[in-house]
């Protein structure tokens, strides 16, 4: 009964036009907030997912570093955890600054050193490739694989040679030899980041030791192994495991190389959470002046309630149903919108483009062929219980208003 009496005085009539107006003003903020708070996350959700996929695919999930007296070229230890499946893969390099040069200029950047088969386990560049094969790196040459940054610089293209320039520093000894050879670019990738591409190359570890070994008489190994696991975020613990276990090797896993990087990322999606649920929150806060209008309109049948037998619960209960059905209305249609938009976002996007020739998301800046977006259903449930407690805090002032009252003075002062 007070449920349908709470509909009624809703849906009275006899409310004024103003009344209503503010009532849907009311709603319509609460599903905009809730729509736009939930496409925003999720959209943020989708770019921390793509530059964490880009970033680790790029670098590794955990790197094991050998000890100094570890001089060792095995990897039984490694090749043992991926047939237990404790690790999805393994890869050996050496990472060197390098200087770069070409017909056309010189650029400073690193090279990795890899074994391209076992490179595939860990990394991403295979499926990065935008001109030449990622597979010439097999071929034990002077093939070399350059990100599109320093393409550009050194306006070289596959088929090109490029001179690559370094030092090494011997294993018996301080002194640093240098080490220059010629290198055919075989292939150009995009990593989807712009420090990727314009800092690193890839040449086959195995040909480069040997060019070492043949032209320093040095002997020269690789130094650090990346490791690829099924789930990143079990990257801390499995490197303290491994650390324990281990003495030959010192792990880091990803979250302490780049813990600023995505710190600052969650740092930011915190705060636009809290200002997105601030704009929630004023929408939810405008049903305390449509009730209280309301109530006002509404003395009188108020107080024949009263007479009726009413108790101050009831209508209290009564206002209470009130706001909570305004903010029902809200919460439902605006996770709607906000999923539909969510799961739209790209063809809304396109859509602004068009409609005012702009573009907002250029491919050579952020790398995506369309707008990420991942819903999290966990953030939903937390929005909907954030706006349902904001909502029934926002009826109580207006439902003890009512329910003090007093029929007397009402009834005196109709009369």
């Amino acid at each position: 009964m007070r449920l349908l009496l709470a509909y009624r005085f809703l849906r009275s009539k006899h409310n004024s036009s103003f009344i209503n107006i503010i009532s849907k003003i009311s709603v319509l903020g609460i599903i905009l907030g809730i729509s736009i708070l939930i496409t925003v996350i999720s959209v943020m959700n989708g770019f921390e997912h793509e530059l964490k996929e880009k970033v680790l695919g790029f670098t590794s999930h955990v790197t094991a570093f050998k000890s100094q007296d570890n001089s060792s070229n095995s990897l039984e230890e490694f090749e043992n955890l991926k047939l237990k499946k404790h690790i999805l893969g393994y890869s050996p390099y050496i990472e060197k600054e390098i200087l770069l040069s070409s017909e056309s200029g010189t650029a400073n950047a690193f090279f990795r050193a890899v074994n391209p088969m076992l490179e595939k386990d860990v990394g991403m560049i295979h499926k990065n490739m935008i001109f030449g094969s990622y597979t010439q790196l097999n071929d034990d040459k002077n093939n070399i694989l350059i990100g599109s940054g320093i393409a550009s610089k050194l306006a070289v293209n596959v088929g090109d040679v490029i001179e690559v320039y370094a030092y090494f520093k011997s294993n018996n000894s301080t002194k640093l030899f240098p080490f220059k050879e010629n290198y055919f670019v075989v292939g150009v990738f995009d990593a989807g980041i712009y420090e990727y591409n314009n800092a690193y190359t890839f040449i086959n570890l195995n040909s480069f030791l040997n060019n070492l070994k043949n032209n320093n008489k040095n002997h020269i190994t690789f130094d650090s192994i990346r490791i690829r696991l099924q789930n990143p975020l079990n990257a801390f613990s499995f490197a303290t495991i491994f650390n324990k276990n281990q003495d030959k090797y010192y792990a880091q896993d990803w979250s302490y190389t780049h813990q600023a990087l995505f710190t600052a990322i969650s740092n930011e999606k915190r705060v636009m959470f809290i200002i997105l649920m601030l704009i929630v929150a004023i929408a939810a806060f405008n049903i305390i002046s449509s009730l209280l209008m309301l109530v006002m309109s509404k003395e009188k049948e108020i107080s024949i309630l009263l007479v009726l037998g009413a108790k101050q619960r009831d209508i209290i209960l009564i206002f209470l149903y009130q706001g909570l059905i305004l903010g029902m209305i809200g919460i439902v249609f605006g996770v709607v919108f906000g999923i539909l938009l969510s799961s739209n976002i790209d063809a809304v996007i396109l859509f602004i483009e068009s409609l005012f020739n702009i573009n907002l998301m250029p491919v050579e800046i952020y790398h995506l062929s369309k707008i990420p977006s991942i819903i999290d259903y966990n953030n939903i449930l937390f929005i909907i219980i954030y706006t349902f407690i904001l909502t029934l805090i926002s009826a109580i002032y207006p439902a003890l208003k009512a329910s003090g009252i007093n029929p007397a003075t009402i009834f005196r002062g109709n009369n």
